[in-house]
């Protein structure tokens, strides 16, 4: 836990501007961009836009930050989990349905 706020501050200085950068291969705007404890949940987007991110993604490979990205990017555009969904985030990461899968895997073991 004494790890957290360095996490939270990592996060707070890199996420928004690959936040941006992907933002703009989706085609979508994002909010705010906060790193906080999200228990058991990844990250979420609220019906304002604004994006939030469990601090333990930034322990995860960077293609499997990116792939939590542009999920919550693309529920900037579909706000449930339709095959519309699936199929824009496979427009940007063809590759999302292995970072899908480590997150599965290893994501219990993303811990200090």
């Amino acid at each position: 836990m004494r790890w957290r706020p360095f996490h939270i501050r990592r996060g707070e200085e890199i996420l928004p501007a690959r936040v941006q950068q992907l933002a703009k291969k989706v085609g979508v705007h994002p909010g705010r961009v906060r790193v906080k404890e999200l228990g058991y949940h990844w990250a979420s987007c609220g019906a304002r836009g604004d994006l939030n991110f469990h601090w333990k993604t930034l322990m995860a490979p960077r293609t499997v930050l990116d792939y939590v990205i542009v999920h919550e990017l693309c529920h900037l555009r579909y706000r449930d989990h339709s095959t519309a969904f699936w199929n824009e985030i496979d427009k940007v990461l063809p590759t999302y349905r292995e970072r899908k899968q480590w997150l599965r895997a290893n994501g219990a073991s993303l811990d200090v």
